[in-house]
């Protein structure tokens, strides 16, 4: 790719272009490595790099921190540059250049679309105020509209520039992404509920939820409004709005290993008499 680049007289721009996304995901694997993630490997590639971690359901991780460290390297690398080209450097095309592309990938990733950085961010706070699933729902419909967004101006772009199709690039890769993330969605928030357990008895304190709910529901549908960082204390009643029994989250959870989640709250009830 360098010696295409070359060829083209493009090789600086790709090289800074390249630098950048580098910057932007070391940054997310030195954040990770910092909470104690295990790196498994790391793989490159035309566009930049890309670290693959351990899945450890044990751990508590701040994935906030991870998500923003890559666009905040941005911000500083491109802020370092201007004040060296403004009193050590001289001025030149190629650092402008590296300058304005820190700056708009650090933008384009704060944009609440996934699996942009921001799009993750804007996924994790809506879980900790609507569970997991309803959180996935808001955020693939969010990303579905700036996606399509994002190709109605990339069309524009081509219409102007006839060799301009990172645009469209970028948006097919969003709906590329989507397509792979919603069948992962409900593995991923049932590992989350059995790995708690030992979470919980590790930190010896966590953070609660209550939900309440009608009888007749089932128990698959509760366990959908469930996050993955709280502990459940479900509160079914009847139709008259009366109490009619308390389950934890893990009475639940051991409900469904025994019976399914389609049998509802007052079957459970009823055959545990």
């Amino acid at each position: 790719m360098v010696a295409l680049m070359y060829f083209i007289d493009y090789h600086n721009k790709y090289l800074s272009t390249f630098a950048a996304i580098v910057i932007h995901e070391i940054s997310h694997i030195l954040v990770s490595i910092a909470q104690g993630r295990k790196l498994y490997c790391i793989r490159i590639f035309i566009i930049g790099i890309n670290a693959i971690f351990y899945k450890d359901y044990y751990k508590d991780t701040n994935f906030f921190l991870i998500n923003i460290a890559g666009p905040i390297s941005n911000i500083l690398i491109s802020l370092i540059c201007v004040l060296l080209s403004t009193y050590y450097l001289p001025k030149s095309d190629n650092m402008r250049f590296f300058i304005l592309t820190n700056v708009f990938l650090a933008l384009f990733n704060l944009l609440p679309v996934l699996p942009l950085d921001g799009g993750r961010i804007f996924r994790d706070i809506l879980i900790s105020k609507v569970g997991l699933f309803k959180a996935h729902k808001y955020s693939r419909s969010m990303s579905r509209g700036l996606g399509l967004l994002i190709i109605l101006t990339g069309i524009i772009q081509l219409h102007d520039s006839m060799y301009n199709f990172s645009l469209l690039f970028l948006g097919g890769y969003i709906f590329y992404c989507l397509k792979y993330d919603e069948s992962e969605v409900y593995f991923m928030n049932i590992k989350n509920l059995v790995y708690k357990r030992s979470r919980f008895l590790k930190k010896g304190v966590y953070p609660g939820r209550e939900l309440v709910v009608i009888k007749s529901m089932r128990l698959g549908d509760v366990v959908k409004n469930m996050d993955f960082d709280r502990i459940h204390i479900i509160y079914v009643l009847d139709e008259n709005m009366r109490l009619v029994k308390v389950f934890t989250e893990q009475e639940i959870i051991d409900s469904m290993e025994k019976f399914n989640g389609e049998i509802s709250f007052e079957e459970l009830i009823n055959l545990t008499k």
